[in-house]
């Protein structure tokens, strides 16, 4: 079997499938909502929440509408009053309610207090609810969406990671994933509130006087428009801007871990200049943002001064003439000023928006590659027997063929040592048997089955690797032994570190097999490293292991250590290892040479490579 296996129509992230983008169109002709809209799945897993918190804002916005009303009752009352201190009968609910405690001045202006501070207690009240279900929706679906793209960016094939960066991924899960949170929780946080609002204050501005509400709603048309223009810039600039951090974060990731070489070479300025100049293209987008945020609300605000200008004039002159009261225009006024806010919230939206949505094409770019969707394992043995075959295999990189026509069989039990020169090709074959990697053509065989096809649990159950590197996780050092097995028991632990002598020196730490150590192991020697990744190994007790040059880099004495753990590990199982050190060529039942990605015998390479056969060579007893 050979390639990558074809998309998904559907990609099942977690609890949640995200639909792929079939439309085959770039990201400027997807839009801004659309690329969102890839992730309602987790909006609607928080649907109630997100509901309530719609009802909540639309109980605000009710309260919003009445909040001018009390001050035109007592505006439009004192206007009318006469020398005697009574006026006219005001109408309205609160009108009403003022008459009906007599409509004497003070039951006016008591009416007028009170419903002051009810509608200013409903509308916080209202907007606090709003925004514990909103906000919370929206802490909600970051979470999912961080944890779903973590684990699907985790299960993607070693060939995909191997072109990316690591600090551009890092960039993608924390931050991509909080700019898509924003953008949908802003969506019913702040645009439906926005539009709610609009609709009923048009709503109610018509149905009290249509003239005055055709004046008010002259200036949406010109907002709307400044709002596009400003849509369109924010976001092309926000998409290179979060390409432009993402390169930053990779730099800084490299730079951090590779800061003994900088050290070593007195490197620093060199990464300087690097940094400064990754740096200053991250600045250069963030002033024309800043730039583009500044010229936004000035014109906002110029355009509204249209709009509250030309109601002034037209008010004030109905009211010379009695078309409409002093209060009506107060609250028509206010009107204008609550129309316009939301507004401008739709307008600032957009630049959240943009963000989000090129956070969203980043995160969909890892959600949209292809990954292997295998069976649960069922059916298959519990052990394989360590019997492995390889078929014609070859494998391209993508910058010419590293394997051509490998044909290479391991019977169960044998301990082979892969040797070759540098680029023979040693590595790749280990990491197809390992599964690292698909074949570009051939197949790969454990015990008859593909390798690539089966369960990547199960297989990595069946085959253990020790790495020329051992890469130990912060946390304590019996979690690290644990890795390939959490469930193991302390005692299960404490033999194999016994075993692969981790407690000759795990007993000299301050808390033993329990002591904490940091990422990387630092402080630990690459002896003491190698040592823990064999007791990995032997904890999961798998029927084969790979050593992939297990000793290299290593002084004697640490060698020999660690040659002693591999003795034990070896027992028993297949065993295919990468080395060139006599003391451990001479744990291997036969030897086999690589050369130009072809297997050789023992005799020099030839000019040309010879057919992939494997000739089997007895072990050297140097």
């Amino acid at each position: 079997m050979t390639g990558h296996a074809a998309k998904p129509a559907g990609v099942s992230v977690g609890s949640v499938v995200f639909p792929p983008d079939t439309s085959g169109r770039s990201p400027d002709e997807i839009g801004t909502l659309r690329q969102l809209w890839r992730f309602r799945n987790y909006g609607r897993v928080q649907l109630k929440s997100l509901l309530r918190g719609v009802v909540m804002r639309g109980c605000e916005l009710a309260a919003d509408l009445a909040a001018p009303w009390p001050l035109a009752l007592v505006i439009d009352f004192l206007s009318k009053r006469g020398n005697d201190g009574k006026g006219d009968k005001v109408h309205g609910p609160l009108g009403w309610a003022a008459g009906w405690f007599g409509g004497s001045a003070v039951a006016v202006l008591g009416v007028a207090a009170v419903a002051v501070l009810i509608i200013t207690i409903a509308s916080g009240l209202f907007d606090y609810l709003g925004d514990v279900a909103l906000n919370g929706a929206g802490e909600r679906m970051t979470s999912h969406i961080r944890s779903d793209v973590f684990g699907y960016m985790e299960r993607l094939p070693q060939d995909y990671h191997d072109k990316q960066a690591i600090g551009e991924l890092t960039s993608r899960v924390v931050s991509d994933t909080g700019r898509i949170e924003g953008s949908l929780t802003d969506l019913f946080s702040t645009l439906v509130p926005s539009v709610l609002t609009l609709v009923g204050t048009a709503v109610v501005l018509i149905s009290v006087d249509w003239r005055l509400g055709l004046i008010t709603l002259c200036a949406a048309p010109l907002v709307f428009i400044v709002a596009v223009r400003y849509a369109r810039l924010t976001r092309v600039n926000s998409r290179r801007r979060r390409a432009a951090v993402g390169n930053l974060t990779g730099f800084v990731t490299e730079s951090l871990q590779g800061i003994r070489t900088v050290h070593a070479f007195g490197s620093q300025e060199l990464q300087d200049e690097r940094f400064g100049s990754t740096n200053n293209r991250v600045l250069t987008i963030g002033l024309r943002g800043v730039d583009l945020s500044a010229r936004f609300t000035p014109t906002l605000e110029a355009v509204s001064a249209l709009g509250t200008a030309l109601l002034l004039f037209v008010g004030g002159y109905g009211v010379m003439h009695n078309w409409w009261s002093i209060g009506l225009l107060v609250v028509v006024t206010t009107y204008l000023k609550n129309m316009l806010s939301p507004m401008k919230d739709l307008a600032k939206l957009l630049p959240s928006f943009t963000q989000g949505a090129a956070s969203a094409e980043r995160i969909a770019a890892i959600l949209d590659q292809p990954r292997e969707h295998l069976g649960s394992g069922k059916g298959l043995p519990d052990r394989v027997t360590g019997e492995l075959e390889l078929r014609n295999v070859g494998l391209d990189y993508g910058r010419g063929p590293v394997l051509c026509g490998l044909n290479l069989t391991i019977h169960a039990g044998e301990r082979i040592a892969l040797l070759g020169d540098n680029g023979a090709g040693k590595s790749t074959t280990m990491s197809l048997i390992g599964g690292l990697y698909r074949p570009t053509s051939g197949e790969v065989l454990l015990d008859g089955l593909s390798v690539p096809d089966v369960p990547e649990h199960w297989l990595h159950q069946q085959i253990a690797m020790v790495l020329q590197d051992t890469f130990l996780f912060s946390g304590t050092l019996a979690e690290n032994l644990r890795y390939g097995r959490p469930g193991a028991t302390d005692e299960e632990v404490a033999q194999v570190a016994e075993a692969a002598l981790v407690s000759e020196f795990s007993e000299r730490l301050p808390n033993g097999l329990d002591t904490t150590i940091s990422a990387g192991g630092i402080g630990l020697s690459g002896g003491q490293r190698q040592r823990v990744g064999i007791a990995r190994a032997l904890l999961v007790d798998s029927p084969v292991v790979l050593l992939d040059e297990p000793t290299a880099g290593l002084d004697v004495t640490a060698e020999e250590l660690v040659v002693q753990a591999l003795t034990r590990l070896v027992e028993g199982r297949t065993v295919i290892m990468t080395t060139h050190q006599p003391a451990l060529t001479r744990l291997a039942t036969r030897t086999v040479y690589l050369h130009r990605g072809g297997v050789l015998d023992e005799a020099p390479p030839r000019p040309e490579p010879t057919p992939a056969e494997a000739v089997i060579a007895p072990a050297t007893s140097e």
